[in-house]
């Protein structure tokens, strides 16, 4: 049964990335056509319509791509990953606060845990406009990334883990996005052997964590 399901979602998942990759070639030539319509104010619809197409074939293909990536486990400095990963977001105009050094080396696939990372810190600024991150230690290993944005509703904490899932309901994907970060985000974090939670922190804004096992 257990071989059965994995072929089963291994067929899903090559079925979902070869239709996201063959949809990249016609998606190319419709904004070209798009970008010949006279009329300015439809143009700019359209080609608005289209960018948010990209936006969910682009996610749709990550998300694929994730379900069948086999990256080596090794030990990984947690400062040195979250000190390049801040350097990025300031060089990119972002910004970024790191609290502290902790010295913490958990055993990772480094490019899905930057991954991870990489998706709740955009997260935190767009929303919280300044993110910090942290890593502490007790009987686990803890990664947080903190803003003072406008927080999650405590029904809603789960739910928004999960695919497609969007606390702006307005239709413009500007504000609310494809749905699909933080599924992203949740999908790195298992690959990285870890798990993702996101909370309310007091004082308003949101704590996004990822929790690891404490190297022997």
């Amino acid at each position: 049964m257990q071989t059965r399901l994995r072929i089963h979602l291994e067929e899903r998942t090559y079925m979902l990335a070869a239709i996201t990759h063959d949809l990249q070639t016609p998606m190319t030539r419709q904004r070209l056509r798009l970008e010949q319509i006279r009329d300015e104010a439809l143009r700019n619809q359209l080609l608005a319509d289209h960018a948010d197409m990209q936006d969910l074939i682009r996610d749709g293909l990550e998300l694929a791509r994730l379900s069948g990536d086999n990256e080596p486990v090794v030990e990984l400095d947690i400062d040195s990953l979250l000190q390049t990963l801040a350097d990025d977001a300031v060089s990119a105009g972002g910004e970024v606060a790191i609290s502290g050094q902790s010295g913490l080396v958990v055993k990772t696939r480094p490019h899905a845990l930057k991954r991870c990372l990489a998706n709740l810190l955009d997260n935190a600024m767009k929303y919280g406009e300044r993110a910090e991150v942290c890593a502490i230690a007790t009987d686990n290993v803890v990664i947080k990334v903190l803003d003072r944005g406008p927080g999650i509703p405590e029904n809603e904490l789960k739910a928004v883990l999960e695919p497609f899932y969007r606390l702006e309901r307005s239709r413009s994907r500007k504000t609310g996005g494809t749905g699909l970060g933080l599924t992203i985000a949740k999908t790195m974090a298992e690959r990285s052997n870890a798990e993702l939670c996101v909370r309310n922190r007091d004082g308003g804004g949101l704590s996004a964590e990822i929790h690891f096992e404490v190297l022997a």
